[in-house]
């Protein structure tokens, strides 16, 4: 047997139109108002309740529990959802603004693919951290410049698990207050033209061998 439902109809010349229909069994009410300037729709539960507002300039949504409270408010130039979870779930979302998006998390932010990954910026694009800052790939790593390019840090750090190379077109620099260039094996330096030192220079060695079709000493 169907439960025995309380219905009433409210007609007043200030107040509007009131519909209630009451399910005293299920703990249930639902209640339109019509006020002639905006109309509620409200279905009131034993512990939370939903709430659809809507006038001539906008429309109002609100779902209210016993510890959060989640709102949908759209209006002729805003769009709003206030609530403690958002969740969109869908084969293909695109998100896209005529002027300035910002995403902006209070605690982590991740961001995921699946496959590929790609960033453009038609300007600048500046990447910053506070703590530590990781970039890694299980494949190649290229990063390029079409004008200076810039490594800097306290103290910073170039390996290679294999070979590592510096090259440059026109001029290679390296300099510091001592520089140090070791090898476990052999270290060769090899120009058309080669100088070293220049106050002080110092060759040791086990074995010193020099060779050249003219030596000129002094």
């Amino acid at each position: 047997m169907a439960d025995t439902l309380i219905c009433s109809i409210e007609l007043s010349k200030t107040d509007g139109v009131t519909v209630k229909v009451q399910n005293d069994k299920g703990q249930i009410t639902q209640t339109i108002v019509m006020d002639g300037t905006k109309m509620t729709l409200t279905v009131k539960g034993a512990e939370s309740s939903s709430t659809m507002t809507q006038d001539a300039t906008s429309f109002v949504f609100e779902v209210k529990g016993d510890q959060q409270t989640s709102t949908v408010t759209q209006k002729q130039d805003l769009f709003s959802v206030t609530s403690k979870t958002f969740q969109v779930d869908a084969e293909t979302v695109t998100i896209k603004s005529s002027k300035d998006t910002t995403h902006d998390a209070g605690t982590t932010l991740t961001v995921k693919s699946g496959q590929d990954t790609a960033i453009t910026s038609s300007a600048k694009y500046s990447v910053s951290s506070t703590g530590a800052m990781a970039l890694s790939s299980t494949d190649a790593f290229s990063a390029t410049a079409t004008s200076d390019a810039k490594l800097s840090g306290l103290n910073t750090t170039v390996s290679a698990s294999a070979k590592l190379t510096a090259t440059g077109t026109t001029e290679v620099a390296v300099s510091g207050m001592k520089v140090g260039i070791s090898g476990d094996a052999s270290v060769e330096v090899a120009a058309p033209m080669t100088t070293l030192g220049q106050d002080m220079t110092t060759v040791k060695g086990t074995l010193v061998k020099v060779d050249a079709t003219m030596i000129k000493l002094g």
